[in-house]
C-alpha cells in the first residue's frame, strides 16, 4: 500500500487516474458567491476556512470542481509539518482566483495547489505551484491549445489504448496524473509497440499504471511502468509473473508476523501494519524492528494502535489510533513523538464525553445536525469542538441556519487529507465543514460570515 495523501480527485476522462495516492473525494457546492464579502480579522482568521471559501468562489465564478492542496506530495515530516503546507494552499489559491478573474480560459476543473506547473488527464486538469505570481499563473491558464489539436491528441491517445487493449488483452491500465499528457502519450505509444509471445493467452496483471519510473507493486496484479521505459522494458515487466514479483514482500510480512506477531497483538494490541511501496524489504522490516523496541516502554504501550503504515519520510498522527511512522525513526523518538497520543483510558473518557456532548447538540436552535469527522480526528478535538459549539447556541439563540445546510461537521483543518476531503466532499452542497481547531471567535465568525452570504446583499 503506498503512502500518500489523499489523491487528486477523479475527473477522469477514461486514461488517466489521479496518482497513487491513498483515497479521494470529490463534489459541488450548489449556492452561488453572493452578498457582504467578510474579511476576517487576524484574531478570526483561519486557514482551513479561508480556503472554503476561496474553493467556493472558484466553483461558483469559474467551474472548478475539484480542488485539492500537494495531492502528490510524499515528503511531509511530522504531523504538524501540514500546518504550513495548508497555508501555502491557500496563497497559492488565492492567487489562482486572481488570475482566472483576468483569464479568458475556464475550462480547468480539477486543480491541483502544488510545486509545479503541469497539464495533465487531457485538457481540464492541471498543477500550479503555490509560489507562482499571478501573471505567471495567467499565462500558464491562457497557453490552452486550440480545440483542432486537442481533438488530434485525444484521438491518438484512444487509438493507442484500443491497440493496447487488443494486444495485451487488459483492460484496466492508465497514466498516472503525475505524469504530463506528452509524457502519458509516450508511455502509451511504448506500451502499444509491446509484443508478447504469441502462445500466451493472457498476461497475470490486471492492472497497469504509467508514472515517473517503474517502482515495486502496491498489490499483487498492478505493475507500475515508467513513461521512459524502453518497449523491451516493458514487454520484461509484463512476463513476469505477478505472485512471484509480490512473493518477497510477501515473505517479509510473513518473517515480521513470525518474529514480532506476538509482541504486537498482546502488547500494542496493533491492529494492522503496512509497509508503503516506497521502502525496501529491510526497511520495512527495521520499521518494524524499532516499533518493537518502542513497545517496551509502559506508556507507549497504553495507547491505541490500530493500523500503522511505515513509509521513507514521515511521522504522521492520524487520530486516536492510526499514525505513519518514518521507518528509521529511533525507537527513542518514536517514544517521545507518540507521548502525545492519549492513553487508552484517556481515550475512551474523551469517547463518552464526546457521545454525551453530541446528545446535547440535538434540535439545538440553529437546525443543525452537529458530528464529528469519523476519520482524523482526535477524541479530545472532537470534544472541545462540541463544548465550542455549545457556548456558541448559548450566546447566539436568535442563529439560524438556511437551506439547504442541515449538517456541520467538524474536521481537523490541519491535516492535509481532511482538508481536501473538505474542499470536495460529495456532501458539501448541504454540510458545513468547521475546522475543529477553531476557537470561540473563529467559529463564531465563519458562522456569521455563512449567514451574511447566504442572505445575499440584504440580508440581516
Amino acid at each position: 500500500m503506498p503512502i500518500g495523501l489523499l489523491p487528486f480527485a477523479s475527473l477522469v476522462r477514461g486514461w488517466y487516474k489521479w496518482g497513487m495516492a491513498l483515497q479521494l473525494f470529490s463534489p459541488i457546492f450548489l449556492l452561488f458567491w453572493v452578498g457582504f464579502l467578510f474579511i476576517s480579522s487576524p484574531a478570526t482568521a483561519n486557514t482551513f476556512h479561508q480556503l472554503l471559501e476561496e474553493k467556493q468562489v472558484l466553483e461558483n465564478q469559474f467551474g472548478v470542481q475539484t480542488l485539492e492542496c500537494f495531492p502528490f506530495i510524499k515528503k511531509i515530516g511530522f504531523t504538524e509539518d501540514q500546518i504550513p503546507l495548508i497555508a501555502q494552499c491557500l496563497t497559492g489559491t488565492h492567487t489562482l482566483k486572481e488570475a482566472f478573474a483576468d483569464s479568458r480560459n475556464f475550462t480547468y476543473k480539477v486543480i491541483g495547489i502544488s510545486n509545479q506547473f503541469l497539464k495533465t488527464a487531457g485538457f481540464h486538469t492541471i498543477l500550479i505551484p503555490w509560489t507562482a505570481t499571478k501573471d505567471e499563473v495567467l499565462q500558464f491558464l491562457n497557453s490552452q491549445q486550440s480545440q483542432e489539436e486537442q481533438t488530434a491528441f485525444l484521438d491518438k491517445i484512444r487509438g493507442l489504448k484500443q491497440d493496447i487493449s487488443k494486444k495485451l488483452r487488459i483492460k484496466q491500465f492508465y497514466c498516472s496524473q503525475e505524469v504530463s499528457n506528452d509524457d502519458c502519450l509516450k508511455g502509451y505509444e511504448s506500451l502499444a509497440s509491446v509484443r508478447l509471445p504469441d502462445n500466451l493467452r493472457s498476461i497475470g496483471w490486471q492492472e497497469i499504471v504509467i508514472t515517473h519510473s517503474h517502482t515495486e507493486p502496491e498489490s499483487p496484479a498492478k505493475l507500475i511502468l515508467g513513461f521512459n521505459d524502453s518497449p523491451a522494458e516493458m514487454r520484461e515487466h509484463l512476463l513476469k509473473d505477478p505472485y512471484e514479483t509480490w512473493n518477497p514482500r510477501k515473505k517479509m510480512y510473513e518473517k515480521i508476523q513470525e518474529k514480532y506477531g506476538t509482541l504486537f497483538k498482546n502488547k500494542l494490541q496493533l491492529e494492522n501494519l503496512i509497509c508503503a511501496a516506497d521502502i525496501s524489504i529491510d526497511e520495512c522490516e527495521q520499521g518494524a524492528n524499532n516499533l518493537a523496541q518502542a513497545s517496551q516502554g509502559t506508556d507507549f504501550r497504553m495507547k491505541h494502535w490500530g493500523r500503522v503504515i511505515f513509509n521513507r519520510y514521515n511521522t504522521l498522527i492520524q487520530d486516536d489510533f492510526h499514525a505513519f511512522i518514518r521507518y528509521d525513526l529511533p525507537p527513542e523518538e518514536m517514544q517521545n513523538y507518540f507521548s502525545r497520543k492519549p492513553l487508552k483510558t484517556q481515550a475512551t473518557e474523551q469517547t463518552t464525553r464526546a457521545i454525551k456532548l453530541e446528545g446535547q447538540t440535538k434540535n439545538n436552535s440553529t437546525r443543525l445536525r452537529v458530528v464529528c469527522d469519523l476519520k482524523g480526528l482526535r477524541s479530545d478535538l472532537c470534544v472541545r469542538s462540541f463544548e465550542t459549539f455549545i457556548r456558541f447556541v448559548k450566546k447566539n439563540r436568535d442563529y439560524r441556519v438556511q437551506a439547504p445546510w442541515d449538517t456541520l461537521m467538524f474536521v481537523d483543518g490541519t491535516q492535509l487529507d481532511r482538508v481536501n476531503f473538505a474542499l470536495n466532499s460529495s456532501s458539501r452542497n448541504t454540510y458545513l465543514y468547521i475546522d475543529a481547531n477553531s476557537d470561540d471567535a473563529q467559529l463564531a465568525a465563519y458562522l456569521a460570515t455563512r449567514r451574511q452570504r447566504d442572505a445575499g446583499p440584504n440580508g440581516q
